[in-house]
């Protein structure tokens, strides 16, 4: 069943899209299901590399967790836009206030103002530039008792069209514009940094696949190694029975056995340990402790191919595709943003600010009105209705048409208020002007540019030895790959040669020229020999893993998607 299912992951992985050059240029993929159900951990499962790297693709934790960090980037930069939504706001107000009257034309001791009022409409920003718009509408219902008041209950409206425009500070390198730029950097930044974390992935499974297959030969090695070290301890016991050799060197093969046990428990320790890390990493949560599971890796490392390495093509497709690299231009561009935002913040506020509008009025003849300054009586006062009784209940509706003494085309309910708006009878109401200030000294925006100025230069110093490092980086992992290949061909003749020696020991001890300590020494030599054989083909693999993946390479030549593996599982 277990190899059923690894043959599924196998061909799940042959199905994902081969990446062009830039693993960022690769078209969306489409979506790709979890290639199999989570195993059961028990029992043994055959994997060959490539589908322990598709299934940790699909389940390692640390690579979900990244998944989430472009994604929440994105928002973050949907967040800044929403910056430019337009508000529709509202609000109103009830008023019911006396003042003591101070007006010697107004005959109420008190004058009362009852009523509400309130204001809507639109307003936001213009993206990029930096101003400020505002589409109002205000309307008002009050009503009063001053008897110089024409109108109660006055009913007055006024549309208005504002625009704040800087012209110095805020000028394009304002806060929503300057967050807009920066969010989108931070989040082509984040996809950056989950390509890395895809790339350091794949390194551990592969680092961990030919580490589980090193302890497992390693363990191999200590087996036969105490298994030869039994067989010389029975020879010794059967030759100290006939009296050719002493107690003491019974002892010696004792010990020799003891010893080599604890390097097999010691060896079995490290392939379980190697075993967890692996289902760790190909499995995510799946690991409990209770597991029983058992890999099997099918690739041997001793099928190699010598590499020949130019160390100089190397570093050049390590400046091009690594995405550290990548991030830390990000940040030099981030702080060349954030500059641009300083210096601009150091400027003067210079706004323009301009305004038109209506204006409107409805309602009826106060009750309260009165005609007379003081104790004399306005002539016009007699050819008004309802002048004799001013503010009684017999007084008329003013209906829509020119108030009498003052010229305000009025009527009785809020649509008479809207008539003239935008006509060639509507009370305008334009508004031009200006806003200036600046701080003395301007300290804040003084040091805020030299801030600036010191993040960016930081930023280009990070780069540089991001650069550095990658040098550093590509010459160690070639290094290590030429002295690996080198170090195998060595390694392979010291075993041959050890085996050797070892049978001659044993030949010698036949005869009674040697000692089971000699022939214990010999076969620590070819465990040692063989050890180092293991060692050196897993530094090859490990090498060619860590040249791909200083190269920027690694997803490339394994033809891993970087659309299809970014999306959420």
């Amino acid at each position: 069943m277990l190899r059923a299912i690894s043959t599924a992951l196998a061909l799940a992985w042959l199905v994902l899209p081969a990446p062009s050059a830039r693993a960022e240029d690769v078209p969306p993929a489409p979506a790709v299901p979890s290639p199999i159900a989570p195993p059961t951990l028990h029992g043994n499962l055959a994997l060959s590399l490539q589908e322990a790297i598709a299934m940790g693709l699909e389940n390692n934790l640390n690579l979900e967790v990244q998944r989430h960090a472009p994604l929440i980037a994105d928002e973050e930069a949907q967040i800044a836009w929403g910056s430019y939504d337009p508000e529709f706001y509202g609000e109103t107000t009830y008023l019911d206030s006396k003042t003591p009257n101070a007006v010697a034309l107004n005959q109420q001791t008190t004058t009362s103002l009852k009523g509400v009022e309130g204001e809507g409409g639109f307003r936001g920003l213009v993206p990029w530039l930096g101003a400020s718009y505002q589409l109002s509408l205000y309307s008002s219902r009050l009503e009063t008792n001053s008897t110089i008041q024409s109108v109660s209950p006055a009913m007055r409206s006024i549309v208005s069209i504002g625009l704040n425009v800087p012209l110095l500070r805020g000028l394009i390198w304002n806060e929503p514009w300057t967050r807009v730029k920066t969010t989108r950097i931070l989040r082509d930044a984040e996809l950056e940094n989950f390509r890395r974390e895809v790339m350091d992935t794949v390194r551990d499974i592969e680092g961990a696949y030919w580490g589980l297959i090193a302890n497992e030969e390693q363990l191999h090695v200590e087996e036969k190694s105490l298994e030869t070290a039994k067989a010389l301890l029975e020879q010794t016991k059967t030759q100290y029975e006939v009296g050719v050799v002493s107690k003491v060197e019974v002892t010696e093969a004792e010990a020799g056995v003891a010893a080599r046990e604890f390097s097999r428990i010691t060896a079995e320790n490290t392939y379980l340990s190697a075993q967890d890390r692996l289902i760790n990493l190909v499995l995510g949560p799946n690991l409990t402790a209770e597991s029983k599971l058992v890999i099997e890796p099918t690739d041997r490392p001793e099928d190699y191919v010598a590499y020949d390495i130019d160390v100089e093509e190397a570093v050049r497709k390590a400046l091009e595709y690594r995405p550290e690299l990548a991030v830390a231009q990000r940040e030099i561009e981030r702080q060349e943003v954030a500059l641009k935002f300083a210096k601009n913040q150091r400027l003067p506020q210079l706004d323009l600010v301009a305004s038109y509008g209506n204006e409107g009025l409805s309602g009826r003849e106060n009750p309260d009105l009165s005609c007379v300054f003081g104790a004399s009586r306005l002539p016009e006062c007699a050819d008004l209705p309802g002048v004799d009784d001013p503010g009684g209940p017999g007084t008329p509706d003013i209906p829509p048409t020119v108030f009498p003494r003052t010229g305000v085309t009025v009527g009785r309910n809020y649509r008479d208020s809207y008539d003239n708006f935008f006509t060639g009878d509507a009370a305008d109401r334009i508004v031009a002007g200006g806003i200036f200030s600046i701080p003395i000294p301007n300290t804040a925006g003084r040091h805020g540019v030299s801030m600036s100025e010191l993040e960016l230069r930081r930023a280009l110093v990070s780069k540089r030895r991001v650069e550095q490092q990658i040098v550093l980086e590509v010459r160690l992992a070639a290094r290590n790959l030429s002295s690996a290949q080198e170090g195998i061909e060595a390694s392979q003749r010291r075993v041959l040669a050890a085996e050797e020696q070892l049978r001659a020991e044993k030949i010698r001890l036949e005869y009674g020229e040697s000692t089971p300590f000699d022939v214990l020494l010999r076969e620590r030599d070819l465990v040692g020999a063989e050890t180092e054989k293991i060692f050196a083909f897993r530094v090859y693999r490990t090498s060619v893993t860590d040249l791909d993946r200083f190269q920027g390479t690694i997803l490339q030549t394994r033809n891993i998607a970087i659309d299809a593996v970014g999306r959420l599982r």
